[in-house]
């Protein structure tokens, strides 16, 4: 599986404790893709600097952007890849790949 992990969950995720940790593990362990984008996408325009998120998720095929921001709101429901979501309900539903 394919995921983009954005900032804010990474730095939450960081500490060993809290519930996003096995995300950030789980990269690290390299059970999920690490890639380098080399396009630009511009897709989102009420925050530039999201935008290396989608750069990143778009171009590795995520099949999901985990975060909390809602700049990225505008790949929900648009029948295109990745798709947003919580790290919540990322663990919810992925806990196969996120053990710790």
């Amino acid at each position: 599986m394919t995921v983009c992990i954005d900032t804010n969950v990474v730095v939450q995720a960081r500490a060993s404790g809290h519930s996003f940790y096995p995300i950030l593990d789980a990269c690290v362990a390299g059970r999920l893709l690490r890639v380098n984008p080399q396009f630009q996408f511009r897709v989102i325009g009420d925050d530039l600097d999201d935008n290396m998120f989608t750069d990143c998720a778009i171009t590795a095929d995520a099949d999901y952007l985990i975060t909390e921001d809602r700049h990225f709101s505008v790949f929900a429901g648009s029948g295109y890849r990745p798709q947003p979501i919580s790290p919540g309900e990322f663990l919810d539903h992925h806990r196969d790949i996120c053990r710790v």
